[in-house]
Formats: structure tokens, C-alpha cells, sequence
């Protein structure tokens, strides 16, 4: 009973060696597209900026290399959200209106992969594109936009894939972009992504 004991202990930690020790079938490397639909919190990082909100990204690459992949993100990223208390000057009854202030990044986007284990990958990406603000501000400004505009610019993150079943993972990345508003100032935001991953062969 001792000896058989002993030997599903051992049979126990050579598994958990191979697990931690072979590469996995399932996580990103050479050849396989990478997909990441992801839910995000963003927020503006300009003076006069409300609270962030949700939105949502998607992500598709391929795996030029084991650790590099080149692809496209899109998104649509609410970085300003804010509920402003008025009086109708017609009807004399108090009013609400929620300004609203997004962004629709357009990115071409690389990504460097580093392998932790054969079920997580951490990365650091770059990219760089246009981002298209959507603005619902009643007349106001935030950061020097008042109205949609295209303006070029970037974006640097990192981030963790986690590899659960084979072609199948969660993710999580946190991102900072910058571009320059036509006629105006820098603007910057902040985001926090949760993504839900896939890999295609």
C-alpha cells in the first residue's frame, strides 16, 4: 500500500514536470493566427476628462516567429463619459444629458511573445495607425476635441495570454495611446482589457 502510495506520488510529479517543461500544443508559435476579442475599460488622460467607460477590441494576427506576431486591432474605446444636470428653458423642467466622448483606433499592431510555461505567454506589442473620435459633447471640449476628427497616432501595451484548452485561453493587457488632435494638443488614454483568445491553424 506504501509502495503504491509512493509510486502515484511520483507518477504525480513527473507529470506536473512534463506539464511546466514541454511545449504546449495549444499556445501561440510559428504558423497559427491569433485572435483576441476583448471587453475594455478606457479613460482619458487629459485635465478635462470625466469618468472612462466600456468598450470593446478585437485583434487579428499570425505568428511570423515563436515569439513575433504582426496583425490589425480595431476598436471602439468610450474614454469620456459624463451626465450633465440642466433646466429646459422651455418647459422649465431639469434635464439630463450624457456627454460622450470615443475613439476608434485603427492599428496596425506587433506583438513579442515570451513563453513562461507551456499554458502562459506574456508579450509587450507596439502599433500604429489612426484613431477616429466619435464625439457627443453638446457643444463642449475635451483634451481640444470638439467635434469627430482623424488624427495619427500609437499605442505601446503588454499583456498575459493563458492557454487553458489547447487553441482556447483568456487574456488580460493593459494599453496607453497617444496621438495629436488637428489643430490641437496631445491626447492620451488609458486602457484595461480582458480578452477572450483563439488560436487558428
Amino acid at each position: 500500500m506504501k509502495s503504491r502510495s509512493l509510486f502515484s506520488g511520483a507518477l504525480l510529479f513527473l507529470f506536473t514536470c512534463m506539464i511546466f517543461s514541454v511545449p504546449a500544443f495549444g499556445q501561440a508559435n510559428s504558423g497559427k493566427a491569433v485572435i483576441h476579442l476583448g471587453g475594455s475599460y478606457s479613460k482619458a488622460l487629459v485635465d478635462d476628462a470625466g469618468a472612462g467607460f466600456f468598450g470593446g477590441d478585437v485583434f487579428a494576427g499570425k505568428m511570423i516567429t515563436n515569439e513575433l506576431c504582426v496583425g490589425f486591432t480595431v476598436g471602439y474605446d468610450i474614454v469620456h463619459y459624463e451626465t450633465n444636470d440642466f433646466i429646459d428653458p422651455l418647459t422649465n423642467e431639469p434635464e439630463s444629458f450624457n456627454e460622450r466622448l470615443a475613439m476608434i483606433p485603427f492599428l496596425v499592431k506587433a506583438k513579442y511573445y515570451l513563453t513562461l510555461s507551456p499554458m502562459v505567454q506574456v508579450y509587450g506589442a507596439a502599433g500604429g495607425g489612426v484613431y477616429r473620435s466619435v464625439a457627443s459633447l453638446g457643444g463642449g471640449e475635451v483634451g481640444t476635441i470638439k467635434t469627430a476628427c482623424n488624427s495619427p497616432g500609437g499605442a505601446i501595451s503588454v499583456g498575459l495570454d493563458y492557454w487553458f484548452l489547447l487553441t482556447t485561453g483568456v487574456g488580460f493587457e493593459v494599453e496607453y495611446h497617444m496621438f495629436k488632435v488637428p489643430e490641437g494638443d496631445m491626447f492620451s488614454y488609458f486602457q484595461a482589457r480582458v480578452d477572450y483568445c483563439l488560436i487558428k491553424f
